[in-house]
């Protein structure tokens, strides 16, 4: 249950690092999802609203990643480290470096189980699984691999790799806000140390893991 978290951030760092390609951004894109939840459950915001716009952030940012890659064609370790400190400055300013309680109803999600068992895992479960499919069974997949192997190559196989890329930043956006969900749901509290150094962990799991 503990290590939820960080198994489905590091399945979203597995599509990024199967293209050659690397996301320092992770852990702060963990804090700003935790603390703009802190900041609508302070306004009063009920639970869906939180947790959509939790997601939301993570798709913006691994949208934001995503051109930084495919547009300005700046190298994913920089791009994604620029955006790891200006995120954690961003979510610093957000919080205005406090911490935030997250009510009740968001801690259940957290304790919460279905049928015995506890929601976090359950939602690792259904992550893992939809990753494993998507990249062994869909030709999204297979191009995932294809553009890690030799980006030229599958340029001329025509794979669109711009597309490619950036799905892929998107994806592990939307797993760093997953990872947040989790996170903040058990701990209940979001602080300035929030998703601290959460991407190195994601990375050692995922290498550790097999990902090439």
């Amino acid at each position: 249950v503990q290590s939820s978290s960080t198994a489905i951030v590091a399945i979203g760092m597995t599509f990024v690092l199967l293209t050659a390609g690397v996301d320092l951004s992770v852990g702060a894109i963990m804090f700003i999802a935790a603390a703009t939840a802190g900041k609508l459950a302070a306004a009063g915001a009920g639970l869906p609203l939180t947790l959509g716009a939790m997601l939301a952030v993570g798709a913006g940012a691994g949208a934001l990643n995503a051109f930084c890659v495919t547009r300005l064609a700046i190298v994913p370790f920089i791009a994604t480290l620029a955006l790891m400190y200006v995120g954690r400055g961003f979510a610093l300013w957000l919080t205005e470096t406090r911490s935030l309680a997250l009510p009740p109803g968001f801690l259940a999600f957290g304790s919460g189980r279905l049928a015995g068992i506890p929601i976090p895992i359950l939602l690792l479960a259904a992550v893992a699984v939809a990753a494993q499919v998507t990249l062994a069974a869909m030709p999204f997949g297979r191009q995932v691999y294809a553009v890690g192997q030799n980006r030229d190559a599958a340029t001329k196989a025509g794979v669109a790799t711009g597309r490619i890329l950036a799905a892929v930043y998107i994806v592990c956006g939307l797993c760093a806000a997953l990872g947040a969900i989790v996170s903040a749901s058990q701990l209940g509290v979001v602080s300035a140390t929030f998703g601290m150094n959460k991407e190195f962990t994601a990375i050692a799991a995922a290498v550790l893991g097999g990902t090439s």
